[in-house]
């Protein structure tokens, strides 16, 4: 019995590997979800992204307006994202999400 229970969970844990190996890398998740900043780190330097900065830019976002968190890069139907609070101005936060491809909201 404890031999045939033993070949079941091979047979699972090789069908979970092969699953695994198939799909590829996926890139590191942090807790919240969104992706560590290494995995974020290696699409911009894969230019599948564009930086934090240049992605500000493209939106048209104002250097009055200031991270008061960190910048991240979250997913949102398998496009990236950067997800930021800023303060503006006038001291009113508000929460930016721009396509961190294109800089479309």
């Amino acid at each position: 019995m404890l031999r045939a229970l033993t070949h079941v969970y091979a047979v699972l844990l090789a069908g979970a590997l092969a699953l695994a190996v198939a799909a590829g890398p996926l890139p590191a998740r942090a807790a919240d979800g969104c992706l560590a900043n290494r995995a974020a780190q290696a699409l911009i330097a894969q230019h599948k992204i564009k930086t934090w900065p240049t992605i500000k830019a493209l939106a048209g976002i104002s250097d009055e307006y200031k991270e008061v968190s960190a910048v991240k890069v979250c997913e949102q139907d398998g496009t990236p994202y950067y997800v930021v609070n800023v303060a503006g101005p006038s001291g009113v936060s508000k929460q930016l999400v721009l396509n961190a491809i294109d800089g479309s909201r």
